[in-house]
């Protein structure tokens, strides 16, 4: 089959196409905000973590890592997060085959990332795997996510 100028024409625009489209693309991806694990969109939210009883203290080990992560960036964002979040549990019933913790942000700073673990390898990147492995130890099996409530306000009492 031989090569005419019309189809060597048509070859290179096509090739020019798909190289141009790669191209955008590739801009698109990197003008893009990352994407976070969790954002919340309305005034408040609360995530329930359901932690194996016997593991409390080193959820709550967890959580003042977070906390002192937190406390270390630069960012105003995280600064207004730590200044909404407050993290509550209940008291374990005696053989209940989890305890519960809320997380309890109010109000929410908008389009940011909440999920604890995605905060934490933030703030310590050469400690991923320990703070995963942390992770999976203290987590319940059942219920296996921790809930999320994306609230919006109805109104106030005062």
């Amino acid at each position: 089959m031989r090569l005419t100028w019309t189809r060597l024409g048509v070859l290179v625009f096509a090739l020019a196409l798909v190289l141009g489209a790669a191209g955008v693309a590739s801009a698109q991806e990197q003008a893009a905000p990352a994407k976070k694990d969790l954002a919340f969109q309305n005034d408040a939210a609360v995530i329930i973590f359901y932690i194996k009883p016997d593991k409390t203290a080193d959820f709550e080990e967890l959580m003042t890592k977070l906390k002192d992560g937190m406390a270390k960036m630069e960012a105003p964002e995280v600064k207004q997060q730590m200044a909404s979040m407050k993290l509550f549990k209940t008291a374990v019933p005696a053989g209940a085959p989890y305890a519960t913790y809320f997380l309890i942000a109010d109000p929410v700073v908008k389009n940011t990332e909440y999920w604890v673990m995605s905060l934490l390898y933030k703030a310590y990147p050469n400690d991923t795997q320990a703070l995963f492995a942390k992770w999976q130890d203290v987590k319940a099996a059942t219920p296996a996510q921790p809930s999320l409530f994306d609230l919006t306000q109805v109104f106030k009492f005062q």
